[in-house]
């Protein structure tokens, strides 16, 4: 009777693990159904932070209104997909990979509401330009970069495309006598500003500037001027350059200096840069009105060149937030960098439309949170702040 107990047990037993096999959840379809939410929100009254829930860190955000669009790098891996983040969802999803394989990356993301341009980079550094429709989800158009037609960056502004093309197969590579004459020949060469439209696919050639070389191998712009420096020959001065949108004229302006950069146009008429030397990084942040055609000094002791500007009067460094009315008075604001401890940087291409940073959280390196900061939570002072 015993035997038979243990019998019609072991029975009941293996009935039941059968039925649990049957009827196991399938998690895969919950999953799908389901996906895991890409992250989590925290609001307060200065700001709104993204946070990443997955390893990794953001860079080249566009933040719109209703999606993020960001490249996020992982440790020492480059960006291979150009991701979409809506803010809603929360979900995370890749609108375009790398077309070069393991050894390609997105080196560069930057958009507005209608459009993104990104650069894919292949495994010899020459960089494909992608124009990408968001609200029509496709690709208007590729730019191929080559060693003839090098660029390695873009600005893009409302609904045209500019970027500095050179022809690295010209620059020179010669040793040189180590005179600091030497410094404007080795490793320099002439560039092209294009602009591509994109509505009506017209490339164009802007202007060509003498030696593109760092830093003025970036280009600005206003609301209605894009804004760059020709640095020309050694024995020569630099020239602070903007080309007007509407009528498509050029205007340079010589302020008597041997090296500038890091332009940072406050309207269509004054511009910030930075001076410096072929000996020491550049310090001291100045204002340039073409008008009157006098220079002003914003903070001489400035030395964020990086810093980031809206282009209707605000300049925010690592250091401090500066606010420059029409008639030139400057205002101070260290709230943003105490709030973050100076551990935050704009990661955008050209100008800022918002306060949107990334910064870490979570006792991590990883730049791994977007930062919408109130700007009504900034508090200014007339005074420079040390």
């Amino acid at each position: 009777m015993k035997k038979l107990t243990i019998i019609i047990l072991g029975i009941l037993f293996l009935e039941s693990v059968i039925l649990m096999w049957i009827y196991k959840p399938d998690t895969s379809k919950e999953e799908i159904n389901h996906p895991k939410k890409a992250i989590d929100v925290q609001k307060n009254n200065s700001f709104v932070k993204y946070n990443l829930k997955e390893e990794g860190s953001f860079f080249s955000i566009v933040n719109n209104k209703d999606v993020l669009y960001t490249l996020i790098g992982i440790s020492e891996m480059p960006a291979k997909d150009v991701f979409s983040i809506d803010k809603s969802s929360r979900l995370k999803n890749s609108i375009y990979t790398t077309k070069h394989g393991e050894n390609g990356q997105i080196i560069s993301l930057g958009g507005n509401e209608k459009y993104l341009v990104w650069l894919d980079q292949n495994i010899d550094y020459l960089c494909t330009m992608i124009v990408y429709d968001i609200a029509q989800k496709k690709i208007l158009a590729t730019i191929e970069g080559s060693e003839k037609k090098y660029f390695d960056s873009f600005l893009l502004n409302e609904d045209t495309v500019y970027w500095i093309e050179s022809d690295v197969t010209k620059q020179q590579t010669e040793t040189g006598t180590g005179e600091d004459k030497d410094t404007m020949i080795v490793g320099n060469y002439t560039g092209k500003i294009q602009s591509y439209h994109i509505g009506s696919g017209k490339q164009q050639t802007i202007d060509t500037i003498q030696t593109v070389n760092y830093p003025n191998d970036e280009l600005t712009v206003s609301k209605d001027k894009l804004w760059y420096i020709d640095n020309r020959a050694f024995s020569e001065n630099a020239l602070i350059k903007n080309y007007d949108f509407d009528t498509n004229r050029i205007a340079a302006y010589n302020l008597k200096e041997q090296f500038l950069g890091h332009l940072k146009p406050i309207d269509n008429d004054r511009v910030a840069f930075f001076k410096y030397t072929i000996h020491a990084a550049p310090i001291g942040m100045y204002l340039y009105n073409t008008n009157s055609r006098e220079i002003t000094v914003i903070n001489a002791q400035e030395n964020d060149n990086r810093a980031s500007y809206d282009r209707a009067g605000r300049i925010i460094s690592s250091h401090i937030s500066y606010d420059i009315d029409e008639e030139g008075k400057v205002k101070f604001s260290d709230t943003l960098q105490r709030e973050f401890n100076d551990n935050f940087y704009f990661s955008s291409v050209g100008p800022i439309s918002s306060l949107s940073i990334t910064t870490s959280s979570k006792g991590t390196t990883d730049f791994n949170s977007i930062v919408e900061f109130n700007p009504d939570a900034l508090k200014w002072t007339d005074k420079l702040l040390p």
